[in-house]
C-alpha cells in the first residue's frame, strides 16, 4: 500500500473476507493522504449465484458485509464477480436476484456496484454481461486482459473495442494489463492496447486499475500508457 501510494497511484483494494471489520483501519492512512480509493469484492468461493441455495446465501451475506465495511472509505464503488470458481455450478435466478439484492443493498448507502466480466464462464460472453447487468441495474468492470484472453475474442469472433462500445453506456471501471494465463502479463508495447485505450478513451470511464503484481510491470505500463496518450494527443492536435 505504501508503495503505491508513493508512486502516485490511486488504489483499489481487495478487503479480507474473514476480516471485513479491518478495512476501516486499513484504508484510514491513505484516505487521509488524499489517496483516491475503489473497492474489490474479490471473494473466490463465495458465489452469489450457487446452486446450492445455502452457499448462496452466504455469499450473499457476506457481500452485503463488504458494503457496510466500506462505506464512507474513498470512493463508493464496488467491483463484484459471479463464476469466479468454474467448479461452483451456477443458477441463472440465484445470480439475477442476489445481484438485484447488492445493488439495492448498496444504492440505499450511496454505493455503486459494478459487475467484472471473466476470462471463461458466463460473464465472458458481453450478452450476458449486458443481460445480468441490465436485469439487476449493474454497472460494469471491463477486465481488458479477461477479454483478450477470452475464447471468442481469441477466435476472431468478436474484438475487444466491439466489447468496449458495447459496455460503454454501464462502464465504470476497467483492469488494465495485456492477457491472462495463470497470471497477469504486462505490455511489453501498445500493439494491443493500443486500439483498446482509444475505444476507452470515447466512453467516460476514466478509472483505469493497473492490475499487475510486479512493481516494474506497474512502472512500465504507466509508462507505455502515458506515452501513447501524450503521442496520440501531439497526433490529434498536428
Amino acid at each position: 500500500f505504501d508503495w503505491i501510494a508513493d508512486n502516485g497511484f490511486a488504489m483499489a483494494y481487495t478487503p479480507d473476507a474473514r476480516q471485513l471489520e479491518l478495512t476501516h483501519d486499513h484504508l484510514k492512512p491513505y484516505l487521509k493522504r488524499g489517496i483516491p480509493v475503489r473497492h474489490h469484492a474479490y471473494f473466490p468461493g463465495f458465489e452469489i449465484g450457487n446452486t446450492d441455495q445455502n452457499l448462496a446465501e452466504e455469499a450473499l451475506a457476506l457481500h452485503l458485509k463488504a458494503i457496510d465495511a466500506m462505506v464512507g472509505l474513498g470512493d463508493q464503488v464496488m467491483t463484484v464477480h459471479v463464476g469466479l470458481v468454474p467448479e461452483i455450478d451456477l443458477n441463472h435466478d440465484y445470480v439475477i436476484r442476489n445481484l438485484g439484492k447488492i445493488i439495492r443493498y448498496a444504492a440505499e448507502q450511496g454505493v455503486t456496484i459494478s459487475l467484472e466480466n471473466l476470462k471463461s464462464g458466463p460473464t465472458s460472453h458481453p450478452e450476458t454481461m449486458l443481460e445480468w447487468s441490465t436485469e439487476s441495474d449493474a454497472s460494469i468492470t471491463l477486465d481488458i486482459g479477461h477479454a483478450v484472453s477470452s475464447d471468442r475474442v481469441r477466435r476472431g469472433e468478436l474484438t475487444v473495442p466491439q466489447i468496449i462500445e458495447l459496455f460503454s453506456p454501464r462502464l465504470k471501471e476497467v483492469h488494465f494489463y495485456e492477457y491472462e494465463t495463470n497470471t497477469h502479463h504486462a505490455p511489453q508495447d501498445m500493439s494491443i492496447l493500443g486500439p483498446i485505450v482509444d475505444s476507452l478513451l470515447r466512453t467516460d470511464c476514466r478509472w483505469w486499475t493497473i492490475e499487475l503484481n510486479a512493481y516494474e510491470d506497474i512502472i512500465n505500463t504507466k509508462r507505455l500508457v502515458t506515452e501513447y496518450l501524450t503521442e496520440s494527443e501531439t497526433k490529434r492536435a498536428a
